[in-house]
């Protein structure tokens, strides 16, 4: 199956379960017209619905066994392979930074209602900026953004959070 096919196949079961989750990573990306090749699906999904949603994924394929990492404190994380495909989902998102961590703020009302439920883009500016390596996605992102209209309220309410100086600074540009 191709990552399409599986795609599809993943977001009709977590939708026919109620499952509260969006799509991010590269896919998001790419749906927005970026220059990258998904090549995994990354995805976020409410607390409340984590435990359902592990289930549900380990029963259409293999889980994959984790590797403990400094960087992420989040509360639920795993990966499975489904039909050859990679899926990382993560539940109570939370990246470690020099200044403290960041808990990623799950808002239903920041996932597009309309098609697939892809998450704001807005929301993976910040999360690419605490993973090291992202650099480039980053820079696309803004390059991007400076051509739409911003959500300066969502961006508010994340640079509410814990974020290292240096990234609440460049929110503050796109503030202003």
């Amino acid at each position: 199956m191709s990552l399409e096919q599986v795609l599809e196949k993943v977001v009709a079961c977590l939708q026919q379960e109620r499952i509260q989750f969006g799509i991010g990573g590269s896919l998001l990306l790419h749906h927005h017209g970026l220059p990258v090749t998904p090549l995994d699906i990354d995805l976020v999904v409410a607390l409340a619905d984590a435990e359902r949603a592990v289930q549900l994924l380990a029963d259409m394929g293999t889980v994959v066994e984790q590797d403990k990492t400094s960087l992420y404190a989040t509360e639920v994380f795993q990966e499975f392979i489904i039909e050859g495909i990679d899926i990382d989902l993560m539940s109570g998102l939370q990246i470690r930074h020099g200044e403290g961590v960041f808990i990623y703020p799950f808002d239903e009302q920041s996932i597009d209602s309309t098609g697939r439920p892809f998450m704001a883009l807005i929301d993976w500016y910040v999360i690419y900026h605490l993973i090291p390596g992202r650099e480039q996605k980053v820079a696309m992102i803004e390059q991007y953004l400076t051509k739409q209209e911003v959500d300066h309220e969502r961006l508010e309410q994340l640079r509410r959070i814990v974020l290292p100086k240096a990234i609440r600074n460049r929110i503050d540009q796109w503030l202003n």
